[in-house]
């Protein structure tokens, strides 16, 4: 399975049965059990503390059974989770409701469907102005998917691509109505929430790019093996100096770039980079590092760093000005999706996958943390004063 396979957004069934084999409970030292809106959640001190000079204070909040996909307000998500209104499929020996996308009430827990239907949906990204979603339909066994453009306000929702046109995975916004992504042949197009039609902006005739983003009329994309490129439309495309690159993300002004890229067997590195791939900080080190995102105003950095064994290490929150790094005190094993700010940049969303010994099969539990800036001498908070 490629590098980039590893953190599909959707976890193959296949790959998850591998996963959460020999998934057990770890030792409660360190533990403090805390109770929140009647489930017991279990907050752990981070085992690399010691590495680090300060901690974030965390707020919990657990929400089982449900899979989040981003922030609608400081009030409201965007979950994925099982519609058992429609018959069940069979798959892996198991019984698979479809998978429909729901808004979720913090304030009340209510939950409602966006678009009801006996197809899988996930894979959804709110617009910047948290007016439209950006989701894919996809089977359950597949790495593929169909791309839909909704307007939240009317829920008119239209499809922008053929089925399995596009990996599960490609994608983003650009701003408020259109959004940029690679078809599996490497065609790479805009679509807006007002046409259509695509409209297409380059045939690279690299199969299945990555990392699509489209900034300051520039292009940047990936290829199979790591190869950053970046190319203004009509123009021949420019390697930057950045090779074994999994995953490219940036930053909310569009002038820097969190890019993983491995170093060497079984070792990856998180840096912060200038457009050119110049390294303005080395962030971390770990086995694997997946979920990164900033903050809203660019000023943070969130990440997971994984051990050896393949399980999470630690949740970290990094200052993008100098690239150190603080620990959250959430104890999760397995993390399913990349990280997500909340609105205010006061939270994070992380979704993690643990095993359901009842149905002996996996389930999604989303975490809602308070990333709190690092600690003052005098014990608060320095974004509680």
């Amino acid at each position: 399975m490629r590098s980039r396979q590893l953190h599909r957004w959707l976890i193959p069934l296949s790959l998850l049965l591998i996963v959460l084999i020999g998934c057990q409970r770890q030792e409660t030292d360190g533990r403090n059990v805390q109770q929140t809106d009647d489930k017991q959640i279990t907050v752990k001190d981070n085992p690399e503390k010691t590495t680090y000079d300060e901690t974030a204070v965390d707020d919990l909040v657990r929400l089982d059974d449900v899979r989040g996909m981003d922030w609608l307000s400081e009030d409201a998500i965007i979950v994925d989770r099982e519609n058992t209104t429609f018959p069940p499929e069979e798959a892996e020996g198991a019984k698979w409701y479809p998978h429909n996308l729901y808004t979720r009430s913090l304030l009340t827990n209510e939950q409602t469907p966006l678009y009801p239907e006996n197809r899988n949906q996930g894979f959804a990204q709110v617009s910047p102005d948290r007016s439209k979603l950006f989701y894919k339909t996809f089977d359950l066994t597949s790495n593929t998917g169909q791309g839909y453009l909704m307007d939240l306000t009317t829920r008119h929702t239209a499809a922008f691509t053929d089925k399995d046109a596009m990996d599960i995975q490609n994608g983003r916004w650009v701003d408020n109505n259109s959004v940029v992504y690679a078809t599996i042949d490497g065609t790479i197009y805009l679509a807006n929430a007002e046409n259509t039609v695509p409209r297409k902006l380059l045939e690279t005739g690299i199969p299945f790019v990555s990392n699509v983003a489209y900034m300051n009329d520039q292009l940047y994309y990936t290829t199979l093996k790591g190869t950053v490129l970046s190319q203004e439309l009509d123009k021949k495309p420019l390697k930057t100096s950045l090779n074994n690159v999994q995953w490219i993300i940036p930053s909310p002004d569009e002038q820097r770039l969190a890019i993983v890229r491995r170093i060497k067997s079984g070792e990856v590195e998180l840096l912060i980079t200038d457009l050119q791939g110049t390294t303005l900080h080395a962030v971390a080190q770990d086995s694997q590092i997946y979920g990164s995102a900033w903050s809203p105003d660019g000023t943070r950095l969130a990440y997971a760093s994984y051990a050896p064994n393949g399980t999470v290490r630690g949740i970290y929150v990094a200052d993008t000005s100098t690239g150190l790094s603080t620990p959250l005190s959430v104890d999760i094993k397995f993390i399913g999706d990349p990280l997500h700010w909340s609105p205010t940049g006061t939270r994070l969303m992380i979704t993690a996958t643990e095993l359901d010994e009842q149905k002996s099969r996996n389930r999604f539990v989303t975490y809602l943390v308070r990333a709190s800036l690092a600690l003052e001498p005098d014990g608060k908070a320095a974004n509680d004063k």
